[in-house]
Protein backbone atom coordinates (compact mmCIF):
# COMPACT_ATOMS: atom_id res chain seq x y z
CA UNK A 1 0.00 0.00 0.00
CA UNK A 2 0.94 3.26 -0.79
CA UNK A 3 1.87 6.31 1.73
CA UNK A 4 0.04 9.18 1.83
CA UNK A 5 0.09 11.92 -0.92
CA UNK A 6 2.36 14.79 -0.26
CA UNK A 7 1.19 18.14 -0.10
CA UNK A 8 2.77 21.07 -1.11
CA UNK A 9 2.36 24.88 -0.40
CA UNK A 10 2.68 27.58 -3.34
CA UNK A 11 5.27 29.80 -2.78
CA UNK A 12 5.37 32.08 -5.87
CA UNK A 13 2.19 32.31 -8.38
CA UNK A 14 2.64 30.30 -11.23
CA UNK A 15 3.57 31.42 -14.71
CA UNK A 16 1.52 28.31 -16.32
CA UNK A 17 -1.51 27.65 -13.61
CA UNK A 18 -3.55 30.97 -13.19
CA UNK A 19 -5.28 28.95 -9.88
CA UNK A 20 -1.67 27.98 -8.36
CA UNK A 21 -0.83 31.45 -6.92
CA UNK A 22 1.42 31.88 -3.53
CA UNK A 23 -0.74 30.25 -0.46
CA UNK A 24 -2.81 27.80 -2.13
CA UNK A 25 -1.99 24.07 -1.44
CA UNK A 26 -1.75 21.46 -4.52
CA UNK A 27 -0.66 17.31 -4.42
CA UNK A 28 1.79 15.73 -6.21
CA UNK A 29 0.75 13.79 -9.05
CA UNK A 30 0.52 9.75 -8.46
CA UNK A 31 -0.64 9.60 -12.41
CA UNK A 32 2.00 9.49 -15.71
CA UNK A 33 2.72 13.14 -16.30
CA UNK A 34 4.19 11.48 -19.37
CA UNK A 35 7.62 13.18 -19.31
CA UNK A 36 6.17 16.64 -18.91
CA UNK A 37 8.23 17.47 -15.19
CA UNK A 38 11.68 15.79 -16.75
CA UNK A 39 11.13 17.83 -19.94
CA UNK A 40 10.29 21.16 -18.50
CA UNK A 41 13.41 20.51 -16.04
CA UNK A 42 16.01 19.71 -18.91
CA UNK A 43 14.57 23.23 -20.92
CA UNK A 44 14.64 25.09 -18.19
CA UNK A 45 17.62 24.02 -15.91
CA UNK A 46 15.77 24.17 -12.97
CA UNK A 47 14.25 20.72 -11.46
CA UNK A 48 10.00 20.61 -12.23
CA UNK A 49 7.71 18.20 -10.74
CA UNK A 50 3.75 17.27 -11.52
CA UNK A 51 1.43 18.49 -9.07
CA UNK A 52 -2.35 18.93 -8.97
CA UNK A 53 -5.29 20.41 -7.43
CA UNK A 54 -6.55 16.50 -6.56
CA UNK A 55 -5.86 15.71 -2.94
CA UNK A 56 -6.15 12.17 -4.67
CA UNK A 57 -3.14 12.62 -6.68
CA UNK A 58 -4.94 12.80 -10.04
CA UNK A 59 -5.88 14.52 -13.45
CA UNK A 60 -5.46 17.04 -14.71
CA UNK A 61 -1.73 18.34 -13.47
CA UNK A 62 0.92 20.57 -14.46
CA UNK A 63 4.06 21.13 -13.71
CA UNK A 64 5.86 23.42 -11.19
CA UNK A 65 9.66 24.17 -10.32
CA UNK A 66 10.13 22.04 -7.15
CA UNK A 67 11.53 25.13 -5.33
CA UNK A 68 8.44 27.18 -5.48
CA UNK A 69 6.98 24.48 -3.15
CA UNK A 70 6.74 24.05 0.66
CA UNK A 71 5.98 20.49 1.25
CA UNK A 72 2.99 20.60 4.38
CA UNK A 73 3.13 17.65 6.64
Amino acid sequence: MAGPIQAYRVLKDSEIEPAAVAGATVFECIVPDYGAANQDSRRTGVRHVAVTFDPAGRYPYFTIPLGDLEPLA
